[in-house]
């Protein structure tokens, strides 16, 4: 609980289990000024500092343990071994009304919620979260040489995620091998060379994206941008494909991207539009996932393009049927405008291939 927390305000630490919670206690002990903590109370779960400000211990393996209390901090300790709706459906209403501040502290576990929420503190447009990942070897409490003896008798995945931090793709994820994809960085166009580009179209509350390739597959251009009038974002879709040597542009024209498509050619654009359903969609992220797969594609370390990777994932129906997808709350954006552009760049000029594109 920081210390500027005003007075008779509630702080909680959350861990999965009463067991896991007991270790929180003892953290609290072991790193808080003895000063400051006026009273202890195990059995109720309960420790008080100056101040009346009481932080209450929680297990999060019982249903409504999270409700109850308006509270100001809290610490989240290994909650990617807790089940999501605690989290979102639970305890968040009860920091809305104090605007208070979470911390999470843990071990990933796959790519569920918590990577999420770790994907967002990556993101520099969400600036109301921040996220870091350290491996074991920068913990000044443990020795290096027995994490060296930790991870001989460990498997290769495991050591990957327990001691190096790392997030690990999981089944229902679309992108393999992206870190690999990880190449140089942007580039200024080039003289004689040839350029493709993809862009995806804010809707509501997303945001446009610009991706151009070069002819080796590469990223070389990276632009994405929200809250701008139409008509300076088909200029700035212009400007970006004619300084990129008239660079040809595949834009996603459902929807809201109809009158755009029209606008970019009667301003001379070299532009086609791919209209989106379940099966062009498919055609598109599969083209993208095997570009990927096989390097075919590269791209500078651009944090929110590959947490966007990483998140994408996808569904298959009671009938069989496969859609792809961001999870609920989150962007795909980067993901349609590199795909896009992919799918440009693989194609010979003047020939697609797929319904989706008119």
């Amino acid at each position: 609980m920081r210390t500027s927390a005003p007075p008779n305000t509630v702080g909680y630490c959350v861990a999965p289990t009463y067991n896991h919670s007991l270790k929180q206690w003892k953290e609290i002990k072991n790193f808080c000024p003895p000063e400051l903590i006026v009273r202890e109370n195990l059995s109720s779960h309960i420790m008080t500092l100056i101040g009346n400000r009481d932080i209450y211990f929680k297990s999060a393996d019982s249903p409504d343990s999270m409700r109850g209390d308006a509270v100001y901090d809290a610490w989240w300790d290994e909650p990617a071994q807790v089940k999501e709706e605690r989290w979102t459906t639970e305890f968040r209403p009860a920091i809305i009304d104090t605007h208070g501040k979470v911390i999470f502290t843990g071990t990933p576990a796959g790519k569920n919620w918590y990577f999420q929420l770790w994907t967002r503190g990556q993101d520099k447009a969400q600036n109301d979260y921040e996220s870091w990942a350290f491996s074991s070897y920068t913990n000044p409490y443990l020795d290096p040489k027995e994490i060296d003896e930790f991870k001989r008798d460990m498997p290769e995945l495991a050591y990957r995620q327990e001691i190096l931090a790392e997030f690990l793709d999981d089944v229902g994820s679309v992108f393999r091998n992206i870190r690999a994809c990880v190449h140089g960085s942007q580039e200024e166009p080039k003289p004689n060379k040839r350029y493709v580009a993809g862009c995806d179209l804010a809707k509501h509350e997303d945001f446009t994206v610009i991706c151009v390739l070069d002819n080796n597959g590469h990223l070389c251009y990276f632009d994405r941008f929200s809250q701008l009038d139409w008509v300076f974002q088909s200029k700035r879709i212009v400007e970006v494909c004619r300084r990129y040597n008239n660079a040809r542009l595949l834009l996603d024209s459902t929807g809201v991207g109809d009158p755009i498509y029209d606008n970019l050619r009667r301003s001379g654009l070299n532009v086609e539009g791919y209209k989106f359903t379940n099966a062009s969609k498919k055609d598109l992220i599969e083209n993208l996932s095997i570009a990927i797969e096989n390097q075919a594609v590269t791209y500078p370390d651009i944090p929110v393009l590959l947490s966007e990777l990483g998140l994408f994932g996808y569904k298959i129906s009671p009938a069989g049927v496969t859609s792809y997808n961001a999870p609920e709350g989150y962007h795909d954006d980067c993901v349609i405008s590199l795909a896009l552009a992919a799918w440009y760049q693989a194609k010979p000029k003047g020939f697609f291939g797929s319904a989706g594109v008119h």
